[in-house]
């Protein structure tokens, strides 16, 4: 039978714009440039932080993606029109609290298969559309897992 285990330590680390967390607010305005930014290209990243307003007020959001150009996918948040993705979430999750944007960063990676001893994976390269896919998803995962009732996955799948 086969078997595959993924180890990952990781982090949060804020995307800052000229040394700034910025809320989704203030995202709406800001304009990014490459020297500015925290963080360039693609990214696992998540949205995070308490509704302040609306039936879910006092809850935590956490909105986990993926993207191959992040300033791009920051946009798309702001202005995208795609009914059941960027406006839903825009409407009833970024526009309701102070929602900061976060970035992965992987501190370690381990992948163990039973026809394979052992891998590595590249920290630093997450150019592979699938390996970001697979990030995101284990990490949704993971906070579904914690089952905190104070906690609203904004893109849970049910």
């Amino acid at each position: 039978m086969p078997e595959l285990h993924l180890s990952l330590e990781y982090e949060w680390e804020p995307f800052t714009v000229a040394g700034r967390h910025l809320t989704f607010a203030e995202h709406r305005t800001a304009r990014l440039y490459r020297n500015q930014c925290g963080h360039w290209g693609a990214a696992v990243y998540k949205w995070e932080g308490v509704l302040s307003e609306g039936p879910l007020a006092g809850k935590t959001g956490i909105l986990i993606g993926e993207t191959d150009d992040l300033r791009q996918r920051i946009k798309q948040y702001v202005s995208g029109t795609q009914k059941s993705g960027n406006v839903y979430w825009r409407e009833n999750f970024l526009e309701r609290g102070e929602i900061r944007l976060f970035v992965l960063r992987l501190k370690a990676v381990g992948l163990r298969a039973r026809e394979v001893a052992a891998s590595c994976l590249d920290l630093r390269d997450f150019s592979s559309g699938n390996r970001r896919v697979v990030y995101e998803q284990v990490l949704i995962m993971q906070e579904i897992e914690r089952d905190d009732p104070g906690v609203w996955i904004v893109n849970r799948k049910l």
